[in-house]
């Protein structure tokens, strides 16, 4: 059984292999404020592995020539989790909340 502090590691460590990525198009696809909804970023400052960010960037590239060419689907309205401990892939659907600080405007047509 994990103490207070091996736990709370261990939730860093998770931290550290997760990486997360998803195409968004302003004003027509769920923005980032409809996927975390008031969630407020950690204050505390915590690393990560260098293979995370270049699983991400490799993916975000990826998402960039395939919306210049036109060709395959893109990441749009789906968040994709990467967990790096258990080297596995996670797809999630969002949604895209009409009502969005964010980009309901957008899609309304307001700026």
């Amino acid at each position: 059984m994990l103490t207070g502090d091996e736990l709370e590691r261990y939730d860093r460590q998770i931290i550290i292999f997760e990486g997360r990525a998803m195409t968004i198009i302003p004003g027509k696809t769920a923005c980032l404020m409809c996927v975390y909804r008031g969630a407020t970023t950690p204050e505390e400052k915590f690393p990560v592995i260098g293979v995370t960010p270049a699983v991400i960037g490799c993916i975000q590239a990826t998402e960039v020539i395939k919306y210049i060419v036109g060709l395959g689907e893109l990441l749009s309205d789906r968040l994709l989790i990467y967990d790096g401990l258990n080297l596995k892939f996670t797809e999630f659907r969002v949604k895209k909340d009409p009502n969005c600080e964010h980009c309901g405007q957008l899609a309304r047509g307001k700026k």
